[in-house]
């Protein structure tokens, strides 16, 4: 295992941490404040003699490099070989803008960091003479990138590599220093899409908190916590085509129409200060206290035999069900990101769904509860039913992939269509979403297993919420070491 030592907020050490991201590498993050100078540290200097951060060791190999750590991450952890290329032409192109950084690039942007961003937060005046003179070398550098970018998507062509993410590092806070980017038009769009990057992304805040930490005043709650976060969410087009998702191999996944296929930005709002006024009827979801003693999450038959009833329990005392069935759960984590949609076996445990979607359709409800209750289904279809999504965090608190819902009093039925499932054995539909800027998004930050989250995913009374559109997301302010959210989702039909 590779042991990373870093401080997230330096230039370098995000680079590492959104290069290891984007090779998906295994590693074990030891944080290092550099602002409190534990880098200089006695303990430290015995690791790195230079007392700068990063540095990584494996066994007795140690590396003090910030694009070394990169290279030889690509190298040895296992990947798609895009990001770091076996093809010895392509690799040397890589090199090429790797070692270019280091020498040219991240020396000049450094300056207007240090003047623009590092002075202002000690309390210091910028000096203009020193951006005066760095200027013309600056710009002499950002025109090499320009003129790059203009032939290429990314530095070395289609795909991208750790070289981007070495080269957009330095450039990484170029609002707040304040570079004159006004005549590189093709070295914006570059670092606009390196910015849409999840691995990108999920090393923004704590940049943010470290070294602009007035960027969000007046957004935060009362806990402290920021009140509304700047993220993307995978939203769905709408196409001629039929929308699906294959969960066995097929040769018609490779055509298909995929869901996710539109990101778009939205601010999730923090409900804590709210919590009380959610309504599952009114909203399309609830915040509830639901403590339980039961610990068997890793076993499904433990959790259909000693957990469901308490869920039923709790939903006749919530809604004034009559009746309430269980009939299925699903345990997600990050630590299943790697199973393959296809996979058959298993399916209880899944990865966050980071997509816009809600569970059932106007059509797919009611055939729901026909195949599960037969014989009583037209009588129990009669009255109302709704179908109630029960999601729980298990073991510890939520801090990354939070989950966020859409009110269902800023969406109408016209964002949802139909997105149609594709099982060995049958057919299914979930609503995917349209973007919209009417949308209204809320998170609970750092929910804990004491709490749930109620979600309203079909209802047959057309006066109260039907469906409610939801998605897990990338936290921006989730610590770089924080541990994999788990959650279950246990699904519920109400009866009337």
């Amino acid at each position: 295992m590779l042991d990373v030592y870093l401080d997230p907020c330096t230039i370098n050490c995000r680079k590492v941490l959104a290069g290891l991201d984007l090779l998906d590498a295994h590693y074990d993050l030891k944080l290092v404040d550099y602002f409190k100078g534990e880098q200089k540290a006695d303990w430290f200097t015995k690791i790195n003699p230079h007392a700068t951060v990063p540095a990584a060791v494996d066994g007795d190999l140690i590396l003090t490099e910030s694009n070394a750590i990169l290279a030889y991450a690509a190298d040895t952890q296992k990947n798609d070989g895009t990001a770091y290329p076996a093809d010895l032409k392509l690799r040397n192109k890589v090199n090429t803008w790797l070692l270019w950084e280091c020498s040219a690039w991240f020396t000049s942007c450094y300056v207007y960091l240090v003047e623009n961003v590092v002075k202002p937060l000690l309390k210091s005046e910028p000096d203009q003479s020193i951006l005066d003179a760095q200027e013309p070398r600056w710009k002499a550098l950002a025109q090499i990138l320009d003129n790059q970018l203009a032939k290429t998507k990314y530095l070395t062509g289609d795909n991208v590599t750790i070289a981007d993410i070495a080269v957009a590092s330095p450039f990484h806070l170029h609002e707040a220093s304040r570079f004159p980017i006004d005549n590189y038009p093709n070295l914006m769009r570059w670092m606009g899409d390196i910015e849409k990057l999840p691995c990108w992304k999920k090393t923004q805040g704590a940049v943010e908190k470290a070294l602009l930490p007035n960027k969000n005043q007046g957004t935060t709650n009362g806990n402290g916590i920021q009140a509304a976060l700047d993220v993307t969410l995978n939203y769905s087009k709408e196409t001629d085509k039929l929308t699906e998702l294959y969960f066995y191999e097929h040769p018609e996944a490779e055509t298909a129409h995929a869901p996710g296929d539109d990101p778009f930005d939205v601010k999730i709002h923090d409900g804590w200060d709210k919590v009380d006024t959610f309504d599952i009827d009114k909203n399309g979801f609830a915040v509830k206290d639901f403590d339980t003693e039961f610990e068997g999450w890793d076993d499904d038959k433990s959790v259909s035999s000693k957990f469901y009833d308490e869920v039923v329990a709790f939903i006749k005392k919530e809604t004034g069900a009559k009746r309430v069935l269980v009939f299925d759960h699903t345990i997600r984590s990050r630590a299943n990101q790697a199973k393959k949609l296809t996979q058959e076996s298993s399916t209880s445990q899944r990865a966050p769904v980071m997509l816009v979607h809600c569970d059932y359709t106007a059509e797919s409800g009611p055939v729901r509860v026909k195949q599960l209750l037969k014989d009583e289904a037209d009588d129990l279809l009669s009255r109302r039913v709704a179908f109630i999504n029960v999601w729980k965090p298990i073991r510890r608190t939520v801090e990354e992939n939070p989950l966020a819902m859409c009110d269902v009093t800023s969406s109408s039925q016209d964002d949802f269509f139909k997105l149609h499932l594709r099982y060995r054995d049958r057919d299914g539909e979930n609503y995917v979403m349209k973007r919209s800027d009417k949308h209204h998004w809320w998170y609970f930050p750092k929910i804990t297993p004491q709490k749930v989250i109620l979600l309203k995913t079909y209802e047959s009374d057309k006066g109260r919420a039907q469906f409610v559109g939801h998605s897990a997301f990338q936290d921006p302010t989730s610590p770089p070491n924080a541990p994999a959210r788990e959650s279950v989702e246990i699904r519920t039909i109400a009866f009337f």
